[in-house]
């Protein structure tokens, strides 16, 4: 118990140091939103696969990595079905069915791959 405290602590720390160092990048690239882009999502990744290669190697680091894409690939299907539905549906109401692509897209893109 107290080793998966202390990575989820190495996790945070790494994961924050990566999140300033892209802000850092964003910041002086043009244009700004560069920031925003490489600021969260990308650099927490790079980090938790980082630390989970150290703790638990390679091929368990490999299986995160495929459901980091398969993620992905559900946020893209999100975004794609959200940002339309703003405009004729209520916030709580589009992001709900989003939220329900997000989920269809990933674990279907998993058992279509994996499965």
């Amino acid at each position: 118990m107290a080793r998966d405290a202390a990575v989820i602590a190495i996790k945070a720390v790494v994961g924050g140091t990566m999140v300033a160092s892209f802000a850092l990048v964003g910041h002086v690239l043009r244009p700004k939103w560069f920031a925003g882009l490489f600021g969260a999502a990308p650099s927490v990744a790079i980090a938790s696969l980082a630390v989970t290669v150290a703790d638990k190697g390679n091929s368990y680091a490999a299986i995160a990595g495929y459901a980091m894409l398969f993620g992905a690939a559900g946020f893209v299907a999100f975004s794609m079905c959200v940002r339309p539905l703003l405009t004729v549906a209520p916030a709580v109401a589009a992001t709900s069915l989003g939220c329900l692509v997000w989920i269809l897209v990933a674990v279907g893109s998993y058992l279509l791959v994996v499965g």
